[in-house]
């Protein structure tokens, strides 16, 4: 019993991944600005943002469709809400330059809103040596029902400082792995093949 806990506790400590506010040499940081294409569909929605870490505490609008800026470490969370159910006081507080002062986690947990669930990083890790001085992910609505908003990636472009632009366009779906190679996978990872590593 104790052989089994001991492997539990380090097959844990081996599959944990850590995260931390730490430069890594060669490596570098590049803010994310974010374009949603086709926003002038859904005239009758109001689109936000609140924080992967702060959830509702730092709302902002997303304006002309875009949207980008903050802390590294944290994401975007898309969402959408009908501009009759906005109650016009909180839309001025978000417009307003005070907006970063005023907690609105009370009105947004309480507030029917449609919200996306892609990840959307502050920042994308790039090698330095790439020298991207901008980095644009395009975003597409594909629908939008009472609590879920779909949004999919169309492409990342890449602009460098030397003037040149690249673009990487966006799978629509992820592949799918065949049975073969998730036999392997999970037998690699089978207690009796952990515990002959042990």
């Amino acid at each position: 019993m104790r052989r089994v806990i001991l492997l539990l506790i380090l097959a844990g400590s081996l599959f944990t991944s850590v995260q931390a506010d730490i430069a890594v040499a060669g490596i570098k940081q590049q803010t994310n600005q974010y374009v949603i294409n086709n926003t002038e569909f859904y005239p009758e929605y109001q689109f936000l943002t609140s924080s992967e870490i702060w959830n509702y505490e730092y709302p902002s609008l997303v304006v002309n469709g875009t949207f980008g800026g903050g802390y590294k470490l944290d994401g975007f969370i898309l969402h959408a809400i009908k501009r009759t159910d906005l109650d016009p006081t909180i839309l001025a507080d978000l417009s307003s330059p005070e907006r970063e002062k005023k907690n609105l986690s009370a009105y947004f947990e309480s507030t029917p809103l449609a919200t996306s669930d892609l990840l959307l990083p502050v920042t994308t890790s790039l090698n330095e040596n790439l020298s991207v001085s901008n980095l644009t992910v395009l975003l597409n609505i594909e629908g939008i029902n009472k609590k879920t908003l779909n949004v999919s990636k169309i492409k990342t472009i890449y602009q460098y400082e030397n003037g040149t632009i690249s673009e990487e366009i966006e799978q629509t779906k992820p592949e799918k792995i065949d049975s073969a190679s998730l036999n392997d996978i999970n037998q690699m990872f089978s207690p009796d093949i952990l515990l002959e590593k042990i």
